[in-house]
């Protein structure tokens, strides 16, 4: 038996500014994917799963089949076996410390970790940047555009910040970062979003344009505190970025809410996470840690959340 983990991710900074060419700093986070797997005589992939529940199998052909809940899986399993240049029966069990559907990059862990479990019990070695290469096409086959940013968290661990059109660099810093997540267990569209931005920039290029700038500006600024460990600065600069975010309209009443309500319980900054609408909120709580979870705690779905320089990760092998 293999156990293969895969961390999950936030957005620190640069939401929907990256869109329009600026830099987003992103952070792996110690909230993780895991996928057991062992080997089967028949010629099935057996899956079971915490979030579907139950059991069920697929024929090697029926992988490329369906647009149900376990798609980033089977579809992960069939890239895994063209790459191996082989297929063997095997049965996979999925556990995740990562809400669904919340923006925190379950999708992108799953497949990450999914990937080099299937590749691992077959005696397949690659690197990590060809793993990060399979998982952002595992990605684009399913959703139909996707970036690389959450495999590559998902992969690499630690933090990244991404340059549109330029790549993806991996810092070094912002290990143990001590962050706090809030889940609103609110659904959004992060297409209907990042729409709603370009109609208020197509509207209002004046006004929408220094804000997108502006963003950018302390995306950058959040690059050297961290880098220099000016914690305090983060928390500050984080506070501007959700304000910028209100002005783009992405936030809603109850991230906002509980922005306050994290701020006001200690932490040193605090702002929604992702594309916003619904999702989560992302709070920086350094001296009232505990504070801040259990305030949070009463309002909605809470987590620890600190930056984890680990990426995928083989655990055991039984």
């Amino acid at each position: 038996m293999l156990t293969v983990s895969a961390p999950g991710k936030v957005i620190l900074f640069g939401e929907h500014a990256v869109v329009y060419g600026e830099p987003a700093l992103v952070g792996a986070i110690e909230r993780r994917v895991r996928v057991r797997i062992r080997a089967l005589n028949q010629k099935v992939v057996r899956i079971r799963s915490d979030a579907t529940g139950g059991v069920k199998s697929f024929s090697f052909e029926e992988l490329e089949q369906g647009e149900d809940a376990l798609r980033y899986v089977k579809r992960a399993v069939s890239m895994a076996f063209e790459e191996a240049g082989e297929k063997a029966g095997i049965e996979l069990w999925i556990s995740s410390e990562l809400p669904p559907a919340s923006g925190l990059g379950s999708s992108a862990a799953v497949t990450v970790a999914t990937l080099k479990a299937v590749l691992t019990l077959l005696h397949e070695d690659v690197s990590r940047k060809k793993l990060a290469s399979l998982a952002h096409r595992v990605e684009l086959e399913v959703q139909g555009s996707a970036s690389p940013t959450d495999t590559a968290a998902a992969t690499y661990g630690g933090v990244l910040m991404v340059h549109p059109g330029r790549g993806i660099e991996r810092l070094g810093a912002g290990e143990g970062l001590p962050l706090v997540v809030g889940n609103t267990r609110k659904e959004r569209s992060t297409k209907l979003l990042v729409a709603k931005v370009r109609r208020l920039r197509e509207s209002m290029p004046e006004v929408v344009d220094p804000i997108i700038g502006s963003i950018g500006t302390l995306t950058r600024e959040a690059r050297r505190c961290l880098e220099n460990g000016e914690l305090e600065r983060i928390g500050e600069l984080m506070n501007i970025n959700h304000g910028l975010l209100e002005a783009l309209g992405v936030s809603t009443q109850e991230l906002s809410h509980l922005v306050y309500v994290a701020r006001s319980a200690g932490a040193e900054g605090a702002k929604l996470t992702g594309a916003g609408g619904g999702g989560c909120i992302l709070a920086l709580a350094r001296r009232k840690h505990e504070q801040v979870l259990r305030a949070l705690g009463r309002e909605c779905q809470a987590m620890p959340a600190e930056v984890t320089f680990e990426g995928v990760l083989l655990e055991d092998a039984e």
